[in-house]
């Protein structure tokens, strides 16, 4: 585990509290998996914008050649 030291506008620390309250949770529980749901939803976005441009033609898949020699393997 990693600490982590952030600031919050007013109304999500708020916000954070209610919600730690009323599931019997910790506040860092709470943030911990807000910003896991957050890079999950990021990650499919980020496929689906990959995917639609691949499909435009402006963006080409890589062999498996070229993807071994760009990941070093």
């Amino acid at each position: 585990m990693v600490r982590r030291n952030f600031i919050l506008s007013d109304s999500l620390d708020q916000s954070l509290d209610e919600t730690a309250a009323l599931l019997g949770e910790k506040r860092s529980g709470i943030v911990a998996k807000a910003l896991s749901q957050y890079f999950d939803r990021l990650d499919l976005e980020l496929a689906r914008e990959r995917a639609a441009a691949y499909e435009a033609g402006s963006d080409s898949a890589l062999s498996a050649e070229e993807l071994r020699r760009r990941l070093e393997l």
